[in-house]
This record gives C-alpha cells, structure tokens and sequence, in this order.
C-alpha cells in the first residue's frame, strides 16, 4: 500500500486530508510536530508528504524533509492559503499546491492530480479521459481577458488545464469556453481553481455549467473509450 505523510496541527486540514487518501487506498500518517515527523521520516519511506503553510516555518521543514534520503522521491504537496507566494513554494521542490479553504471534494481533485506521480493511477470510469480539447480561459471578472490553453483531462465534474506558455491563474473562479470534438456548440462553464503545479498544469472543479451542456458533456464522455480519445488527442496536436 502506498503511504504518505501529513503535517499539520489543523483539526479540520487533518480530517479532510485523511479522507481523500482514504478514497485513493493510500496509508496516511499524520503529525502535529514537525521534529516527531522528521525523525519518523528518516526510518520510514513515504510516497507523499503534505505539509500545511500554518505551521511555521513550513517550507523549511518541507526542504529538510525531503532532503532525507527515504523521501527524495516522495511527491511534495503543499496546503496553502491563496494569498501565498506560489514561486516561493516551488522553491522548496513542491510539486503541486492544493488552495484552502480545504473541503472533501477540493480535496479529492487536488490528489487526483498526484495519483501517477504516486505509482497508481485508479481511473474508475470512462467518464474521466484524457484529451487534447483547446479552451479559453479567464479570470472570473475579467472575462475578456482570456489565454489559449489545453484540457488535458476531462470529467464531468471538472478538468486538468495545461498551459506551455506559463499563464495559468494563480487562484480563484475561472471562466472556460471549449468545444468538445466532434460538436459544434461551445460550452461555457465556470470553475474553481484547486490545485497546480510546477510543470504548467492546473485542476479545476466545475461550479456552473447550463445544463444543456452539462448533458452534451456527460453523454460525450459516456461514448469515449480511453484509448480512442488519447489517440485523437495525439493526432490533434
């Protein structure tokens, strides 16, 4: 079984974080001092180490954990507040950034980005694939100012969004238009950042969406065996 490792002294950030590896089969071990979890670290190899920025100090304490030689392959999350220095974080070799407020479902989409970097991918349906679907996406007030970018994985519940260029959003209600192959009406939808990290990809959790393309979406994703959509993908590029 995959085992990770969680700092944090936040009841309600221990209880939330708990569950969602809970749902992804993943053994979770929490710590509230950061001395106690650096020693259990140096006997014990972890495949992710999730560090709250509540603590103080915490990218200091995540630089030092994965300097230990059991967690130099671990994949490194950090829990932060959406006021935070994203480029300071990546300093520190995190990997990818989950925003608070944490909630179940924040939770579960942002963990669900590191499911492969963790040596499992458990994709239970076809309704989530992977694609190559061009989008426009902005900012929720300014919905005129958009940027060309991918979804790279697609639900009906929300999507991967990855940008070459570098310009995704920092935090915050994002506004997404795309049009899914093979149909021509474009689907606008809002969205809610929930994590990124340091290779130019983002997930989003859909907020609202009408509900006839809420329907052209789901019966498009229940017609997409995996394999066909990730070949046409490729061939789109």
């Amino acid at each position: 079984m995959l085992r990770s490792l969680l700092l944090s002294r936040d009841e309600v950030t221990v209880r939330v974080v708990t569950r969602g590896f809970k749902d992804l089969d993943v053994q979770l071990q929490h710590f509230s001092e950061a001395d106690i979890a650096l020693a259990h670290a140096t006997k014990h190899r972890f495949d992710a180490i999730v560090v709250d920025d509540q603590l103080e100090e915490s990218h200091l304490v995540l630089q030092k954990l994965i300097e230990l030689p059991g967690s130099s392959k671990s994949v490194r999350i950090a829990l932060v507040e959406p006021t935070a220095t994203i480029h300071t974080i990546f300093k520190t070799g995190t990997q990818v950034i989950i925003y608070k407020p944490l909630s179940a479902e924040r939770v579960r989409q942002g963990l669900r980005a590191v499911r492969n970097l963790m040596g499992r991918d458990r994709r239970r349906s076809s309704r989530r694939v992977r694609t190559m679907i061009p989008a426009r996406v902005s900012p929720r007030q300014a919905r005129g100012a958009y940027k060309q970018m991918l979804l790279a994985d697609l639900s009906d519940s929300g999507a991967a969004i990855h940008s070459e260029a570098g310009d995704l959003p920092i935090s915050g209600t994002l506004n997404l238009e795309f049009t899914l192959p093979g149909t021509t009406e474009l689907i606008h939808a809002t969205a809610e950042l929930v994590w990124r990290d340091d290779e130019g990809a983002a997930g989003v959790r859909f907020l609202d969406m009408p509900n006839y393309a809420r329907k052209q979406l789901l019966q498009w994703l229940k017609v997409q065996p995996v394999e066909r959509v990730a070949a046409a993908a490729h061939g789109s590029i």
